[in-house]
């Protein structure tokens, strides 16, 4: 292993990640010294991110000079294990923006907020915090009517802001914490979503073949395709697409809602684009009560979740390209969770996440909320508009599997990704048509591409780890104290990066209920689904780091 290489990639890493973070640097400033104190009381928060800003520069220098000789080309161990490293700084340099301006007292819901955020999870562990009459702090205790025999007792994260004279509660929540924290909590996530990698490489010199290999690790999917043969233009292609959308949904989100403020306009775009879902208010969506704004997100959570290359055959005028199985199978498979989640809702208990029941579904209300909650959960964003933890079990049992689900390959969606469930089919056909059909040679091919053993082995090996890993964790949350129902939602929404959970993880809830131990196993459990299992658990491998003779 070459560690100087190593550290010559993570300190120009570092150098980036310290220039990133002058734009909530300067978000915080704004709001702590320019904007009117009486709008925005909520704390500042500008030492914080200088300091973190400090600390990060401070490592670059530091890794800059332990890498100085070093080659500018990386190997394919050095490239995987620098994926993994980057990826777990990030996330530890992300949580200190938390921890510096006292948003979080616990490095452990810091760590876990930041990775949530990074990896596009989108599980929070905001909470207001609860007092007596008295002023004092008291523990929080949570019982979900569905889950009768067990209660929650933890206590809460966020403090909530109060007038500084007559001490009338003015914002708990998300609500109550710093414009600045809520805009690097939000950025974290678009930075994420296509991931923090590309866009190194999309701003550094192409690092030779180990900069190919570092592209091919964090993008998500079975197939890995480069537009260009340089990496560097592929990845600055696909930040410039993003980019694009990014623009263009901002635009779309105020010019269709005059109550949209620009600042959430821009948190919400990165949430949606990136399928993040980290919301800036307490109510999620679900808060604007406009249907506009739902669409809008609604349409550009599905082009998060297509696959970045069709975007640029589009640009090509190649549209025989966009008529892929992989692409019709997941609008087939968004039309149907949609359909399904809505036709199983009417005539269901309809609750806004403010608890406020509202009656009754009707159909259209069920379509509304029923394609919105299906397409949020499927493309693993996280956005709720309703509470969906009192709907009947069908429509909850349709979001689970679309948890599993996902977006396409080459999207910024989590979830198993619906190319591998259609490759998953074709090797079930494949082989039963062997079993009956032995004297006759077939061959595995989709759209005319012949499918070999290897990559059959591959999809076939990451849906046994999805199993293992999801009964395994479910097993480590029960024995935590978290009950059945609850530790179903929560392993799904970690290994899924989808953010929304079932029961005390539910819309209207948070995970700070999690003990510790199950916010460490989240906290990795999201870590190995953005980055698909196979880049971590290598590291695992004693053979990884064994050294080779050339």
């Amino acid at each position: 292993m070459n560690h100087k290489q190593l550290s010559l990639f993570l300190g120009k890493f570092l150098f980036f990640l310290s220039l990133v973070l002058l734009l909530p640097l300067g978000v915080a400033l704004y709001y702590d010294f320019f904007a009117p104190q009486t709008l925005y009381p909520q704390p500042h928060s500008s030492l914080g991110f200088f300091f973190t800003i400090l600390i990060s520069f401070g490592l670059s220098l530091l890794f800059f000079l332990l890498g100085q000789g070093a080659k500018s080309v990386l190997g394919r161990k050095e490239a995987i294990l620098l994926v993994v490293v980057i990826w777990l700084i990030s996330c530890w340099i992300g949580s200190l923006p938390f921890l510096f301006t006292k948003t979080l007292s616990s490095p452990i819901d810091a760590y876990f907020e930041s990775m949530s955020g990074f990896t596009t999870t989108g599980a929070s562990i905001f909470h207001p915090k609860a007092y007596d009459s008295a002023g004092k702090e008291v523990p929080i205790h949570y019982q979900n009517p569905k889950v009768p025999g067990k209660t929650y007792v933890f206590y809460g994260t966020i403090t909530p802001v109060k007038h500084h004279k007559t001490h009338e509660l003015l914002y708990q929540g998300v609500e109550a914490v710093s414009k600045g924290v809520v805009f690097w909590r939000s950025l974290t996530q678009w930075l994420g979503g296509l991931g923090i990698v590309v866009l190194f490489l999309a701003i550094f010199p192409a690092l030779a073949v180990g900069g190919k290999f570092l592209f091919h690790v964090e993008v998500p999917g079975p197939f890995k395709e480069s537009l260009f043969p340089m990496v560097k233009d592929t990845a600055s292609l696909l930040w410039k697409l993003y980019l694009s959308l990014t623009i263009l949904q901002i635009y779309l989100l105020v010019w269709t809602n005059d109550q949209m403020p620009l600042f959430d306009a821009f948190c919400i775009t990165f949430a949606t684009l990136s399928t993040g879902g980290f919301a800036v208010t307490n109510s999620s969506i679900g808060s604007y009560h406009n249907i506009h704004t739902e669409w809008i997100i609604i349409i550009f959570m599905i082009l998060g979740s297509i696959n970045f290359n069709l975007y640029f055959h589009l640009i090509r005028r190649k549209l025989y390209q966009i008529y892929e199985p992989d692409f019709l199978f997941f609008i087939l498979v968004t039309l149907v969770g949609a359909l399904g989640v809505s036709l199983t809702l009417v005539g269901a208990p309809h609750q806004s996440l403010a608890g406020i029941n509202q009656g009754i579904y009707s159909f259209w209300a069920a379509l509304r909320d029923g394609f919105f909650q299906s397409i949020s959960v499927q493309t693993t964003t996280g956005f709720a508009t309703t509470n969906y933890d009192v709907w009947p079990y069908a429509p909850q049992l349709f979001l689970l599997l679309l948890m599993f689900v996902g977006g396409m390959a080459g999207s910024t969606a989590g979830g198993i990704k619906t190319s591998r469930f259609y490759i998953l089919f074709k090797i079930l056909r494949h082989k039963l048509e062997e079993i009956f059909r032995p004297e006759k040679v077939l061959k595995l091919k989709i759209s005319g591409k012949e499918i070999d053993a290897k990559t059959e082995i591959t999809v076939l090996a990451f849906f046994t780890i999805v199993i293992l890993f999801a009964a395994l964790g479910i097993c480590i949350f029960v024995v935590d104290g978290v009950d059945t129902d609850s530790a179903l939602g929560a392993v799904a929404c970690m290994i899924n990066n989808v953010g929304l959970g079932f029961r005390a993880g539910g819309p209207t809830q948070s995970f700070a209920f999690l003990p510790p131990l199950s916010k460490i196993v989240s906290i990795f459990w999201m870590l190995l689904g953005r980055l698909e299992f196979f880049a971590v658990l290598m590291l695992f491998v004693p053979s990884f780091w064994r050294t080779t003779k050339n």
